[in-house]
């Protein structure tokens, strides 16, 4: 893929995430109105380069995202969990992915990891209710933007 063709990539890759507030997943690319047919005509080897692509913008957000205490906890532990991280941000891929037993599976130890985030994030505020709702609000839009899925976890 040439460099300009790069930069339209994850310019289309940012404007999904602006309007959406997830970071789109091949699959996802696929389903847009707009590039549905850009994607959906692409071999093997070019849907690896975007999925790459993808990979790297998800990267480059990771670093980005540690302005907020939420951020820094997310990023933290996608680094400390890198595996399970990357393992379950691949079972995101589509709605068919995660209705598998594995994607539940998986799943249940990110829930269990981002209720602890959410405890360290929260637990000095318990007694400011102002401003609680929209700390956590902020925390899971983290969440869902490199899960895009996490809501089907029973």
């Amino acid at each position: 893929m040439k460099p300009e063709e790069k930069e339209q990539m994850k310019n289309i890759i940012a404007n999904i995430e602006e309007k959406r507030k997830i970071i789109p997943t091949y699959h996802d690319l696929c389903q847009n109105q707009t590039f549905w047919p850009l994607f959906q005509k692409m071999d093997a080897k070019q849907q690896s380069e975007i999925n790459e692509l993808i990979n790297e913008y998800i990267k480059e957000k990771l670093k980005k995202i540690t302005k907020t205490k939420g951020g820094q906890l997310f990023s933290r532990f996608a680094e400390n969990n890198e595996e399970l991280f990357w393992e379950f941000r691949k079972l995101n891929e589509d709605d068919e992915t995660a209705s598998t037993k594995e994607f539940q599976t998986i799943g249940k130890q990110i829930e269990q990891e981002v209720f602890k985030m959410e405890g360290l994030l929260t637990d000095k505020m318990i007694n400011q209710l102002k401003g609680l709702d929209q700390v956590v609000s902020s925390f899971y839009n983290i969440i869902y933007l490199f899960f895009p899925r996490y809501n089907n976890i029973d």
